[in-house]
């Protein structure tokens, strides 16, 4: 069984097509619902209110950029890593190369395509949370 001490969030957004450009890339994204994955770090709730604001002047995350293009629908705190929770949806979605992962060069990417834009937000988090259930107490990564 994994560690479970470490914590990270999830935050799933409604995206339109177009390209989100930040301080060093541009990424295509095409309309969907889309699960950014960070780290809680020590200050978790003030992290995820400052993704969910959308208000950020200072951009300084590649998550802050998404507000051009995306909007918030929900979020998820886990009792895992960033790291193995990225691992586990890029075995089941399609990631972003690069986006949100500068951080971990271990990790592709932080940001995945999950559905459609038709599909209900509320159902996509018990989905997500028991792929990473699985894919963590499996060891399947």
């Amino acid at each position: 069984m994994v560690n479970p001490s470490p914590l990270s969030y999830i935050v799933l957004f409604r995206c339109r097509n177009g390209y989100v450009r930040t301080r060093g890339s541009v990424f295509k994204i095409d309309e969907g619902i889309y699960a950014y994955v960070g780290s809680c770090g020590n200050h978790c709730g003030a992290r995820i209110m400052r993704h969910l604001a959308g208000n950020t002047r200072t951009k300084y995350w590649h998550v802050d950029y998404l507000h051009d293009l995306c909007d918030e629908l929900a979020v998820m705190v886990l009792p895992y890593s960033e790291s193995y929770v990225a691992r586990a949806l890029l075995s089941e979605y399609e990631g972003i190369p690069g986006f949100g992962s500068s951080d971990k060069r271990e990790d592709r990417t932080h940001l995945f395509r999950i559905r459609s834009t038709s599909e209900n937000p509320m159902r996509i988090l018990p989905l997500l949370r028991r792929l990473i259930k699985r894919k963590l107490v499996g060891k399947d990564l």
